[in-house]
């Protein structure tokens, strides 16, 4: 499969201290790659780097092998990468459909099969894909998105980052406070978004409920790889997982 993201000895300060010291990672298209950590490994300076929120100090980020380091976020979302961000960040005072129309402001017309479709009926036809993903949001599209429960919100913020069509769909911490049983789901559901044909890149601290999920997985401590390899090997190794990731079976 072709690398659709590359990042090269990648470096990383905030002032003086150095929080992501020349890591290497790759993410193939059509796969899920997950970034696992302790607190303070850098999982999510790595991830905010490639969507150009953190600025890289040293190092590239190639996307289809064009430099994209440093590029602007609305720069990186026009050519398809686009986060659902940690905390989810709804968008008060609209509602569940505006948040998410929100998401598809991007969207143009296209000539798709020979015929010219125009934005908003792409827009139509993209809100009806995410809502049959997440039936919830449809059932809800008129209530505040602020009143929806805590797992609700999270579909919301992936589903509205599916607006924009990204072609690399970035995850920061989409477990973040959420049940077990919610999560549960919200796992499953990036299963099926992988499934119908979206790279996904994801930032975890559940390491369990994303191992089975992922295609291969990059293990970060104080900045660096520690550890690297697919996700079924990483998954039957408890010395690996109690050390690095904290956790037990």
């Amino acid at each position: 499969m072709a690398k659709i993201l590359e990042i090269k000895d990648l470096v990383v300060d905030y002032g003086i201290i150095r929080a992501i010291k020349g890591i290497n990672l790759e993410v193939e298209e059509g796969t899920i790659v997950a970034i696992l950590g302790a607190n303070g490994a850098g999982k999510t300076t790595t991830i905010r780097t490639v969507n150009g929120i953190v600025k890289a100090s040293e190092g590239e980020i190639l996307f289809k092998g064009e430099k994209i380091t440093n590029l602007d976020p609305y720069k990186l979302a026009a050519k398809g990468i686009i986060q659902s961000p940690e905390g989810r960040m709804i968008l008060n005072g609209l509602t569940v459909e505006e948040n998410l129309l929100v998401g598809g402001y991007s969207l143009k017309s296209e000539v798709i099969d020979g015929k010219r479709v125009s934005a908003r009926k792409r827009t139509k036809e993209v809100l009806e894909e995410v809502f049959g993903l997440f039936p919830v949001l449809k059932e809800r599209r008129k209530q505040q998105a602020s009143t929806l429960s805590g797992g609700e919100q999270q579909m919301l913020s992936i589903g509205r980052a599916l607006m924009g069509r990204p072609k690399l769909l970035l995850l920061d911490e989409p477990s973040l406070g959420l049940a077990p049983l919610i999560v549960k789901e919200i796992f499953n559901k990036i299963q099926q978004i992988k499934e119908l044909g979206t790279t996904i890149l994801i930032v975890e601290q559940n390491a369990y409920q994303t191992l089975k999920i992922a295609d291969y997985v990059y293990v970060l401590e104080l900045g660096k790889v520690k550890t690297k390899g697919s996700a079924q090997e990483l998954l039957k190794d408890d010395q690996l997982i109690k050390a690095y990731l904290g956790e037990t079976r």
